[in-house]
This record gives C-alpha cells, sequence and structure tokens, in this order.
C-alpha cells in the first residue's frame, strides 16, 4: 500500500471537528434545540485546557461534561470553547480546545464521534460502546442556562455505567 501523502484520516478529523464547533456554537448564540444535548469527553492535559487544579487531579486523563439545560456563559471561538459549570456547588470555568476533545455524543439523536490524539485510525468502527469508558466520569451540571436564581448551582460526579443498558 503506498503512503497517504494527503493525510485523508487528519482532513477528516478536522472536519469533523468543525462540525462539533458549529453546533456548539449554534448552543451558545441560539440554546440548545428540541431534546438536543451533549456529551463531550476532553483530554485534561492538553495544553490550552483551563480548569481548576482540583478538578485536574480529580480527573488526570480525562472528563466527560453533559451539556443540557444547565450551564452558562457558553462560549466559542476558533481553537476553543469555554463553559461554567459547577463542581460540587463551586461554579468553574472550563476552556476545552476544540484538538483536545476525544468524543462527542448528542444521545438525542444517537449521534456521536471520537477523536485521536495522534494515529487517527479512519478504520475503526464507532458505535455505542465507544462512549463506555470506565476511567472517565460524567459531570451533572445544576445550574439552569435559561434561569438566574439566586441559588448556588449544585452538582455531582456519576459513572457512566448508570447510562449503560442493562
Amino acid at each position: 500500500m503506498s503512503e497517504d501523502k494527503i493525510d485523508y484520516a487528519s482532513r477528516a478529523q478536522k472536519a469533523l471537528l468543525s462540525v462539533v464547533r458549529d453546533v456548539i456554537a449554534e448552543a451558545a448564540e441560539k440554546g440548545l434545540i428540541g431534546q438536543h444535548h451533549f456529551y463531550i469527553t476532553y483530554r485534561t492535559q492538553d495544553d490550552g485546557v483551563v480548569m481548576s487544579d482540583k478538578l485536574r487531579a480529580a480527573h488526570p486523563l480525562e472528563i466527560t461534561i453533559v451539556l443540557q439545560n444547565q450551564f452558562e456563559d457558553l462560549t466559542v471561538e476558533e481553537d476553543h470553547f469555554s463553559v461554567r459549570l459547577s463542581f460540587n456547588q463551586q461554579p468553574e470555568t472550563l476552556v476545552v480546545p476544540f484538538d483536545a476533545i476525544s468524543k462527542f455524543y448528542d444521545p438525542s439523536v444517537a449521534f456521536g464521534l471520537m477523536f485521536e490524539d495522534e494515529d487517527f485510525d479512519a478504520d475503526e468502527d464507532l458505535d455505542d460502546t465507544a462512549f463506555d469508558d470506565d476511567e472517565s466520569s460524567l459531570f451533572v451540571s445544576q445550574a439552569s442556562s435559561d434561569q438566574e436564581t439566586d441559588e448556588k448551582p449544585v452538582g455531582e460526579v456519576i459513572s457512566l455505567d448508570s447510562f449503560r443498558d442493562k
């Protein structure tokens, strides 16, 4: 087999990341549409990721956040997005470069993408089990993006196992 001098896998990955960027930007501008919501897994050690040392210590490799109807200050730039979520009743602004994203999933329509840090394998099949990662956890924020309240947002970290079909 000849060498891929065009680098199709990298180009495809960049194109798919632009899909993620576009849908997050649309959610930032218009809010989430219908039942759509996003599970976004990203590598916590990548350059440009901003999060507290405490949160990074709790999630040293990856973390999955859920953008549903409870988040604040979602903004999108060309190379990253930022969002404020609450972790154990402590608000925290996260900055996530799009290149740090390893998984994106919208369960309302069973649409998911996986991204590789290096050695992207275009032949790898993507199915629902690709989002089952025992090392990851989900964060569900309790701060509503649609309402302002005097109450402090509350959140909890939950295992991905609770979302698996048994």
